[in-house]
């Protein structure tokens, strides 16, 4: 199972990978065909407004991501049975990925309609982030706090 678990939480990163970059591909596609969706030319102080909001959306998201990570992780490793940490740790990184998604998925709407390019730089930043926060052997075993026991447990699942 372990092969498995790890193989399945990988898929769904890739999927919400996949959904930004398809998303962002189709809004640039949008944008070179018929330009920006908000048609009436606007000044860039009329712009800012909407960069601040995802600048500030962007932080929120980063400090909740840091509080909620901590607190789950925490209270992984308090569970008493591998299968209920596998679960939460799961339902962990479900969370965590969603939390990557929401900026760079914000940009990309705001990118759809502004059409400023350095926009694209929040999608990209959310792929590398999905790259480098893959699901791993390694961080469930440190996230989980898993015991040695219950490693050869997890190795051993079929």
């Amino acid at each position: 199972m372990n092969a498995t678990y790890l193989k399945a939480l990988r898929i769904i990163y890739f999927a919400l990978a996949m959904g930004i970059v398809l998303f962002m591909l189709v809004s640039l596609l949008l944008n070179k065909l018929n330009g920006p969706l908000l048609t009436t030319d606007i000044s860039p102080t009329e712009k800012a407004p909407f960069l601040i909001v995802l600048i500030v959306f962007t932080g929120a998201v980063l400090m909740v991501h840091r509080v909620i990570m901590t607190r789950k992780r925490k209270a992984i490793q308090n569970l008493n049975s591998l299968d209920q940490k596998l679960v939460a740790w799961r339902e962990l990184n479900v969370l965590q990925g969603a939390l990557i998604e929401a900026p760079a998925f914000f940009a990309i709407v705001l990118f759809m309609l502004l059409g400023i390019y350095i926009l694209l730089l929040w999608p990209l930043a959310g792929i590398s982030l999905f790259w480098l926060s893959q699901p791993t052997r390694d961080k469930l075993i440190s996230d989980a706090g898993l015991s040695l026991d219950e490693v050869g447990e997890f190795d051993n699942m079929i």
